[in-house]
């Protein structure tokens, strides 16, 4: 569990209840006191006062977990200064729910931001949204880019291609597959639950460890009536069964009841953000931010979506850090002021600094600049 906190100045609101599920969604507005953002560039709003543009985050959490009071350190730190407006989503779990209906989520979150975040956030430019996703948040808004009208992507190390060799179960495990259930619940448990497909047992919360007190959660999250439940310590030990045995893919696409392999190779290439390229004719400029020894999700899935967006003429741009693995980008800190525009990595990560073009690439984007406009550009300068 990381140690960075939730940023104040939010304001929290359900987008949904489905099955009896509460869809949440948590809003820091763009902090316009420090802007030197493009939401002091002129342009076309949908609202005509509106300058602010704004992003949904969507967390990860190996489908099965996480939380949305928070995005990873660096991204409220970063974009909110600038000008940015982020919106950061909730959306139903695995087993229980599947990859289908994460993306529903997702797509009615930003449905909902369409109708009222301009009614929260007078100064939002509502047709100026950038997707920011993480792990399986990177994987669910790489999927949302290919259905929402939005200006550009950034996918944080999350999964593009269901038919890399690294999910099949005739590939060896990693150490980071191997994850043995504890004395709670048995296997017999785990895999009654992934057969089940029970829309009202789906949760939307769920922290990867258990024995952090309380008080510490909650003040973490800003989430003070936060309680640790049963229902997520098994969706967790859930998880745990899928990643040993390599089923979590069978699950979210719903193949776990097909016997025949090429029909389930069918479903995995056709629910791929990457293999939906072939039928796609527009893309967002996308930024991939990946580390070079990941074990969870093989950087070369970064690097075929990339070489994909190039060959169809779609603006890309990657961040690839050597020797870093899964979750590496939370070790960003921010070294004085979010306005001083420095942000420092710890460890061995390298230091950027620079003006708006630092960790945060998508910052200069124009509210004004056309979704697939040349215009659009990444600039990242290193220290």
């Amino acid at each position: 569990m990381w140690n960075h906190t939730c940023p104040p100045n939010f304001s929290d609101h359900t987008f949904a209840t489905k099955h009896g599920v509460d869809l949440d969604l948590r809003i820091w507005p763009a902090d316009q006191s420090t802007s030197t953002s493009p939401a002091s560039v002129s342009g076309p709003t949908a609202n005509s006062e509106g300058s602010s543009p704004w992003i949904l985050y969507v967390h990860g959490g190996a489908y099965c977990g996480g939380k949305h009071y928070l995005p990873n350190a660096w991204v409220i730190p970063s974009f909110r200064p600038r000008g940015y407006t982020v919106v950061s989503i909730a959306y139903r779990f695995a087993p229980y729910a599947g990859l289908e209906e994460m993306k529903q989520d997702g797509i009615d979150a930003y449905e909902w931001c369409r109708s009222n975040l301009p009614n929260i956030v007078p100064e939002v430019n509502i047709d100026s949204c950038t997707l920011i996703g993480e792990s399986a948040g990177g994987t669910i808004v790489s999927l949302l880019a290919h259905y929402l009208p939005v200006k550009a992507l950034v996918n944080i190390y999350g999964p593009t291609d269901f038919l890399d060799p690294h999910y099949s179960p005739k590939t060896p495990a990693s150490k980071t597959d191997i994850q043995p259930l504890t004395d709670k619940w048995s296997e017999e448990d785990c895999r009654l639950a992934i057969k089940s497909r029970d829309l009202s047992k789906a949760i939307t919360v769920c922290p990867y460890v258990f024995d952090i007190p309380i008080q510490q959660v909650r003040d973490q999250w800003s989430a003070p009536k936060f309680e640790y439940t049963e229902q997520q310590r098994f969706n967790w030990e859930v998880k745990r069964y899928m990643r040993t045995y390599k089923l979590l893919l069978k699950v979210i696409l719903r193949t776990d009841d097909l016997q025949d392999e090429e029909e389930e190779l069918e479903t995995f290439k056709k629910a791929s953000p990457l293999h939906m390229l072939d039928a796609a004719r527009v893309y967002p400029p996308t930024w991939f931010l990946h580390g070079d020894s990941d074990l969870v999700v093989p950087i070369a899935q970064a690097e075929r979506m990339r070489d994909r967006l190039v060959e169809m003429g779609v603006e890309t741009g990657v961040s690839f850090e050597p020797g870093q693995g899964h979750e590496f980008d939370n070790k960003y800190t921010v070294s004085r002021s979010c306005c001083d525009q420095r942000f420092e990595l710890t460890g061995r990560i390298r230091v950027w600094k620079d003006t708006i073009n630092t960790s945060c690439p998508f910052s200069t984007l124009s509210t004004s600049t056309p979704r697939h406009s040349a215009l659009w550009r990444f600039e990242l300068r290193s220290k």
